[in-house]
């Protein structure tokens, strides 16, 4: 049994909403958890730079998944956006939900300057357009936990992949995408990574 696992984030500040907390509690009811050999597991990060280790390392650790696919929200997106690659820097003026900041910036000292993602983003991309959304192939994940995440995940060595939704309309005439739009996305993209690994 392949095993992928899928992961959305807590609120943080500015975000008090986060899609992707909502998409974790969703999916498993609308994805058939084991199927062909394959089971998906959802969970929620903590959105603080000290769960980046005792939370995502631990869980990449124990769960010893075949695959992982992080969901995030950026503020600034109205397109779900496939990320390329992380790179090795962390901002340190933007606080997480525990109004900590990074300690460091690079991410790690004496690495690359940035890392691809080792899923196959094309064909994630292609899967998620046939949800009729915008969606578009991004080489920047950001300097926040986002970026972070997908640092160390694919630094891991198990196939990972980031994507990036945006946050949700407020008001009818907010073009942005619903929550259950960028849900049908999130299924074509796991249903792919699924025939992938």
């Amino acid at each position: 049994m392949k095993t992928v696992l899928v992961t959305g984030f807590e609120p943080f500040p500015g975000m008090p909403v986060n899609p992707t907390a909502l998409l974790m509690k969703r999916l498993p009811r609308r994805l058939i958890p084991e199927v062909r050999g394959t089971r998906f597991l959802f969970e929620i990060l903590p959105t603080t730079w000290t769960g980046r280790f005792e939370v995502a390392e631990r869980l990449r650790r124990d769960l010893s998944p075949d695959a992982i696919v992080h969901f995030g929200v950026d503020g600034s997106r109205r397109t779900i956006n496939i990320e390329t690659r992380a790179v090795n820097r962390a901002t340190r003026v933007k606080p997480d939900a525990g109004g900590a900041h990074a300690e460091t910036s690079p991410l790690q000292a004496g690495a690359e300057t940035a890392r691809t993602s080792t899923l196959p983003f094309r064909a994630l991309y292609e899967a998620a357009a046939r949800s009729g959304l915008p969606v578009a192939l991004s080489r920047d994940a950001g300097t926040y936990l986002c970026n972070a995440t997908l640092w160390d995940s694919i630094g891991s060595g198990i196939p990972s992949v980031f994507v990036h939704v945006p946050p949700l309309p407020r008001g009818r005439f907010d073009t942005r995408p619903s929550l259950q739009q960028i849900e049908k996305a999130a299924i074509l993209i796991l249903e792919e990574t699924r025939r992938r690994i």
